[in-house]
């Protein structure tokens, strides 16, 4: 049976000192509490050493469809969960060092580094992990991967066999660190939507198949509204992602029960949503990112005939009006066409007659025809439907609504 993890990393302090390696203060054995102090590495100063932690994964650990990653010409700027999971831990007196090949945020970014590869699927990172691991050595990683494999259309089992085979080459390379893996973000449109919640199902089995060091944690509820695109978070996406992984880690270090409590960005009910739009410009296709502030509010709404009011997520918009207008009689021309006799004269008309042109007389007389002409009709006072554009709330999600058109 696998120790915890603060015994794990307690004991390999100890080790460390027993060889000389660590000077750790006299009475520092007792001072060890059980709980987040414990359960941190000791450094050769004889103080904790911040904990390592690999943010690893595709374009969703990049922070893709964040507010940096609309930077317009780079997306070295994207963020993420990571900005916003980094501080939470730091409130909860954990002393974290982010650690990866790459560097990507905003300029108040606390800790850039990361291990996200926009684009990548498992068997890329598999292929790459080993050296990651060696360089950085993590105590902890958050593994968020399979989104990329799965939109590819490629088998949802044996992408499921893929993740199980990393994790393993992950607790390989690092036998004492806390493997987060985390069920995957939602897809906003199809096919993505089902694949990825296909994917999704096999996962906790993957999970449960390994040892006490590595965790569910579950981000399969974000979707919809807090997507920005087909497959990426958005500002409002990227926080419920960060709250789940802190309360994903909190699980494993927080045995004194000393951690924050964190306000469930779940239960938001206002929030600024951003979206991207394409659109077609000199021929090409560009897209912009469309944001407003929503509200979670009481909407009301016929249903078989009955008023039904529950609560949805809107945005102020232009909506379409539906009222009664009363019109004053007053008198309008009309065109009316009815069947006159009109009286045509007596004239020559050209004919062929058994092959060959001639001239017939043809008699005077009358005949019907339709004729056309304007007339003022009175009408009456009466009331008719009318449509208005006013000021009113939008429920439609601009993401999809933009995709089909």
């Amino acid at each position: 049976m696998r120790r915890t993890s603060a015994a794990r990393l307690i004991a390999r302090a100890a080790a460390a000192a027993a060889l000389g390696l660590l000077a750790v203060p006299v009475g520092a054995q007792a001072a060890a509490a059980p709980g987040i102090q414990a359960a941190v590495p000791v450094a050769a100063t004889g103080t904790a050493a911040p904990l390592k932690v690999m943010p690893l994964g595709d374009s969703i650990t990049h922070g893709s469809g964040s507010t940096g990653s609309r930077h317009p010409m780079t997306q070295t700027h994207s963020t993420g969960y990571r900005p916003l999971l980094y501080r939470e831990l730091q409130a909860a007196g954990l002393d974290v060092d982010f650690v990866g090949s790459q560097r990507n945020g905003t300029a108040d970014t606390p800790d850039p580094d990361n291990e996200g590869h926009p684009g990548w699927r498992i068997d890329q990172i598999a292929a790459n992990v080993d050296g990651w691991l060696a360089t950085y050595r993590p105590d902890v990683v958050l593994l968020h991967i399979g989104t990329n494999d799965v939109s590819q259309g490629r088998n949802v089992t044996e992408t499921s066999m893929r993740l199980s085979a990393l994790i393993d080459q992950i607790r390989a390379d690092l036998p004492d660190a806390e493997i987060f893996v985390q069920k995957l973000v939602q897809g906003h449109i199809e096919p993505y939507r089902s694949r990825i919640a296909m994917f999704n199902t096999t996962i906790p089995a993957v999970v449960a198949s390994k040892d006490a060091g590595v965790h569910l944690v579950d981000q399969s509820m974000i979707g919809g509204l807090a997507l920005f695109d087909s497959l990426h978070p958005n500002d409002y996406g990227y926080p419920k992602m960060a709250y789940n992984l802190y309360e994903g880690m909190r699980r494993v270090y927080d045995s004194e029960g000393t951690w924050p409590v964190l306000a469930d960005p779940f239960g938001a009910r206002t929030a600024r949503l951003c979206f991207r739009i394409n659109q077609r410009v000199d021929a090409r296709t560009t897209w912009h990112a469309e944001c407003a502030h929503w509200t979670y509010r009481p909407v009301t709404r016929t249903v078989a005939g009955r008023s039904v009011t529950a609560h949805a997520w809107q945005r102020p918009g232009k909506v379409a009006e539906s009222f009664r207008a009363y019109v004053a009689a007053h008198h309008t021309t009309r065109k009316v066409s009815t069947p006159t006799k009109v009286y045509v004269k007596g004239r020559y008309v050209s004919t062929t007659v058994r092959g060959r042109r001639t001239r017939v007389w043809v008699k005077a007389r009358y005949e019907t025809r339709t004729v056309t002409r304007l007339v003022k009709v009175l009408v009456k006072a009466h009331y008719e439907p009318r449509t208005r554009v006013v000021d009113g709330w939008v429920s439609d999600d601009p993401f999809l609504t933009a995709a089909g058109r």
